[in-house]
């Protein structure tokens, strides 16, 4: 595949699949992670800072927030060039399958920055009108999904005493967005 869409007449435009939109399309070739653990205490410490506290016990297989979906189906007898260009747009924010206060998504976004990927923010628009391209072969359809990659992780946050005892423990994934682009299928 190409990042540069090839032009002419014979070229085959993305067409709208009218299929609903995934918000957890999973993302080709990405699997969970290793168990990161449960530890809580940093190694060799007899006290603990004390105040919010958030911890990745596990990296979960990332997803998609898919924005624009579309298809170019080549049903002539050579192959062809195709080219997709995104139409709609939206905008992904971190979350998780816990309502997370405004102190808490500041704590798992520099968690999972420090930890697991560097590129993760708070909230993440996609474009309109970025293009890719490449070739469908006969008798094939190619599939693309726009969107907005989301990082997953497993963990808890919790009140953390200066003893390192825990308190209002809480476990959820937790995911944010991280990149944008196209899947092809």
């Amino acid at each position: 595949m190409t990042d540069t869409p090839a032009s002419g007449a014979d070229v085959l435009e993305g067409a709208d699949s009218g299929a609903a939109l995934e918000e957890d399309q999973p993302v080709p070739g990405e699997t969970d992670g290793p168990d990161l653990g449960d530890d809580d205490k940093s190694p060799g410490r007899e006290d603990c800072p004390s105040g919010p506290f958030v911890h990745i016990t596990k990296n979960l297989k990332n997803t998609m927030s898919v924005k624009y979906s579309t298809f170019a189906k080549n049903d002539t007898g050579s192959t062809k060039d195709f080219k997709f260009t995104s139409k709609r747009s939206g905008t992904t924010t971190i979350g998780g399958s816990l309502n997370l206060s405004a102190d808490f998504k500041v704590r798992w976004v520099g968690k999972l920055k420090a930890e697991v990927q560097g590129s993760v923010q708070r909230s993440w628009p996609s474009e309109l009108g970025v293009e890719i391209g490449g070739k469908v072969k006969a008798h094939k359809t190619v599939y693309g999904d726009y969107g907005i990659m989301k990082e997953k992780v497993y963990g808890h946050n919790a009140y953390r005493a200066t003893n390192c005892s825990m308190s209002n423990k809480h476990y959820l994934e937790v995911w944010a967005p991280y990149r944008e682009g196209w899947t092809l299928r």
